[in-house]
């Protein structure tokens, strides 16, 4: 968390002595999206298949969609409720809907549960791959009118995953060259995305800032985000008895902070860039305790019902 945040402030110096211009945020935005985030997708998902853990691939993927399932219920319906603007209603429920879990979520899971955590976390995420290239997109466009149906199934994102899927579930691989500066264009995606994230910081005025961080939306993400949904979707499993590796790569991952892209995704169709910019922020820093707190939890509880 504290590399990501160094690099942030890296961005906010540059934006502000004018290293960095105002239509750099349009470039680097479309960087992003265009070319650094389908390479991270490919290359993230170009590993080997692993059968042995068959059932527990049916598992992850089952909680996958019932966590971003009714997630994404709750989120349409808290919107609702809230009266939101038609460029804030868009981005409110991709925030509560997608975290981090394609950086923070695998470095997360790889270090406390090791290699076939990782391997599940991968399975886990192909759901969300898939979401937040399709529905993600259209819930921002379709609030403000920026985006046709037909243009989903042609976005980098989702072509990018497919292809990723492609080589995760087939017994094909790319050559090590290609593979190589597939990787190397995607592992640029973090800094990039703090960078601009930095940018956009650096745009609000203090005023504007503070208005973010006393609003009760910004709160509600962030709650709903790391405690709230995790935890409560997540405790009904318990009666399933499924293993410990398993529910504790389902809940690390859906509690990962808010994800850059949703920041990305407002610049680019004209979303409040501001509220995701500030959510994602708040809710980086914040993961640093509740992801910990989480694993305990669950960690204390699961010999209880297994």
């Amino acid at each position: 968390m504290l590399e990501l945040y160094l690099i942030f402030i890296a961005g906010f110096i540059a934006y502000r002595v004018g290293w960095l211009v105002p239509v750099s945020r349009l470039v680097l935005t479309n960087l992003l999206l265009y070319v650094t985030l389908p390479c991270l997708i490919i290359s993230s998902l170009h590993i080997p298949f692993d059968v042995s853990l068959g059932e527990g691939i049916f598992v992850l993927i089952l909680l996958s969609i019932y966590f971003l399932g009714s997630t994404a219920v709750i989120a349409k319906w808290t919107a609702s409720r809230l009266n939101l603007g038609v460029q804030t209603t868009g981005v409110f429920q991709n925030l509560l809907l997608f975290g981090n879990q394609g950086f923070i979520g695998i470095a997360v899971v790889s270090q406390l549960i090791g290699t076939s955590g990782l391997f599940l976390a991968v399975v886990f995420n192909l759901v969300y791959f898939v979401l937040i290239w399709t529905y993600g997109i259209w819930v921002m466009g379709r609030e403000i009118s920026t985006i046709k149906l037909s243009s989903l199934w042609k976005n980098p994102g989702l072509i990018a995953t497919a292809v990723g899927l492609c080589f995760f579930f087939m017994p094909i691989s790319l050559p090590t060259p290609v593979f190589q500066a597939l990787s190397d264009i995607g592992e640029m995606t973090v800094p990039l995305s703090m960078l601009v994230i930095g940018c956009f910081v650096a745009s609000i005025s203090l005023k504007e800032l503070g208005q973010y961080l006393s609003s009760k939306t910004v709160w509600i993400v962030i709650f709903m985000r790391l405690l709230i949904f995790p935890v409560c979707l997540f405790l009904p499993v318990l009666l399933l008895g499924i293993p410990f590796e398993w529910l504790a790569v389902a809940v690390l991952l859906s509690a990962t902070p808010c994800a850059p892209t949703i920041s990305l995704f407002a610049e680019k169709y004209g979303g409040d860039t501001n509220l995701a910019t500030v959510s994602v922020l708040i809710t980086t820093l914040a993961a640093s305790g509740t992801l910990p707190l989480l694993f305990w939890l669950f960690g204390w509880l699961h010999p209880l019902f297994f």
